[in-house]
């Protein structure tokens, strides 16, 4: 038998490749647990590493108002190159004819700040920067928290929907050859073949779109991990769902007005709002400096005719007091007003959102606590029905349609028990987040409730 070496070769290259690209394709895809998906995110979610280097920022104005109030020196150097020509003189001390003569100088000056207003506040207010840089990053740790877990949930709710697609599709087609034996057997009439080809294709379409949803989910998830992820832990089948407690939503309310970190950082823009107003308004103060100079300037010739050198040394006190500046001060003092104003106004509205933020996610927990007891409930009454109408079905009791709309039911009923769960989860962490308390510890809890 003779070979092909020339297409022996391309099969082995093709093959090759295809291992290649697998091995790749799966040194890429990530598969774990929410607490793994929340490590990845913290060190690849460019929202928190934004958040990173914005505090490290922030806190370099601390070192630069410091920075301000210290000494500051500055040398000086100068070489000058004089050529003098006497033409004539009434003058005996001056000689006629042509001279040329060098210069050297250089000097040291020492400034200290005594009295800088400006200087003093600004320190105030990059400390008070720092303390809400601070803020900001707990507050972005948060967030990635429950935007980790938003994400994870909603990839798993879409696993659900395709799960129980897949599931719903083969009861639906396990329904339609049902219904088309028994149209040959003249059992049923041609309406029960119709219905069931009709529920089939719009199963498959539902499939189609849930496949379509996962995928976005998951590349959510890789959004911010930076992988691709696959392979989810689905929640437990059981796992204890508590209410809120305190049990009374005032308390919650007043938490959150106390410790929720927006809130906080509002607060924060108050008071550097304040700073900048006494930090313009000190344009009318007057400013006093402690100043050191040591001066040498070297000669080799002059007007006179003879070199010299010369060192001299002062210390002085010097005050500047601002009389007039064209009412530059004045409005610079009038633009700080009113950016505190509109801080003012902002804490405002950051209190009233975190309030109705806060009752949301209070009852959103009650709420779906009461409905993963009705939909339990639900599914297990759906599951009994739809037995009954498969028996009922053989027995020319129920119609195929009837038997596919109990198929459809108990799927959605499914669907929703699933979803309940997870909205409990997340309104259970915005809860918490709400009044400042969220931390890497809940989300450790949370993780135990998955397979």
């Amino acid at each position: 038998m003779k070979v092909d070496v020339r297409n022996l070769r391309w099969k082995i290259r093709c093959f090759s490749f295809s291992v290649f690209c697998t091995l790749a394709l799966a040194g890429s895809v990530f598969g774990s647990g929410l607490m793994d998906i929340y490590q990845l995110a913290v060190d690849n979610d460019p929202i928190l590493q934004s958040a990173i280097f914005e505090k490290l920022s922030i806190k370099e104005g601390r070192k630069q108002a410091i920075a301000r109030m210290l000494p500051t020196i500055a040398g000086s150097a100068e070489l000058t190159e004089t050529t003098q020509d006497i033409k004539s003189s009434d003058n005996s001390v001056f000689g006629v004819g042509e001279t040329d003569f060098s210069t050297t100088s250089y000097s040291l000056t020492l400034t200290q700040p005594v009295f800088h207003w400006d200087l003093i506040e600004g320190y105030q207010q990059a400390k008070i920067q720092n303390l809400q840089a601070e803020a900001e990053y707990a507050l972005a740790q948060q967030e990635l928290i429950v935007r980790v877990a938003d994400l994870y949930l909603q990839a798993l709710s879409a696993k659900d929907q395709l799960v129980f697609a897949n599931a719903e599709e083969t009861a639906v087609n396990k329904q339609f050859e049902l219904a088309s034996s028994r149209f040959e057997m003249d059992l049923v009439p041609i309406t029960d073949l119709h219905e069931a080809k009709a529920r089939l294709a719009t199963v498959q379409a539902r499939t189609i779109d849930a496949k379509n949803l996962l995928d976005d989910a998951l590349q959510g998830l890789a959004e911010v991990t930076g992988k691709t992820v696959d392979n989810l832990n689905p929640l437990k089948a059981k796992i204890a769902l508590i209410s809120p407690d305190p049990g009374h939503i005032d308390h919650w309310i007043d938490s959150a007005l106390e410790q929720n970190l927006a809130i906080e950082m509002q607060h924060q823009a108050i008071k550097i709002a304040e700073k900048e107003v006494s930090r313009q308004r000190s344009g009318h103060y007057p400013n006093l400096d402690l100043i050191g100079r040591y001066n040498n300037k070297d000669t080799d010739g002059t007007l006179f005719g003879g070199g010299s050198e010369v060192e001299t040394t002062d210390i002085l006190l010097q005050l500047n007091v601002p009389l007039f500046q064209g009412g530059y001060v004045n409005s610079r003092v009038r633009e700080a007003r009113h950016q505190l104003s509109a801080a003012k106004q902002e804490y405002v509205k950051q209190t009233r959102a975190v309030e109705r933020l806060t009752r949301s996610a209070y009852l959103g927990v009650n709420s779906a606590l009461k409905r993963v007891d009705a939909l339990e409930e639900s599914v297990t009454y759906n599951e009994l029905a739809l037995v009954s109408k498969q028996k009922g079905f053989l027995s020319g009791l129920y119609t195929s349609l009837a038997v596919l709309d109990a198929e459809r039911d108990l799927y959605l009923v499914k669907q929703d028990f699933a979803q309940a769960r997870y909205d409990y989860i997340l309104n259970s962490l915005r809860l918490k987040q709400a009044v400042g308390s969220l931390s890497d510890d809940d989300l450790k809890q949370l993780n135990e409730w998955f397979k």
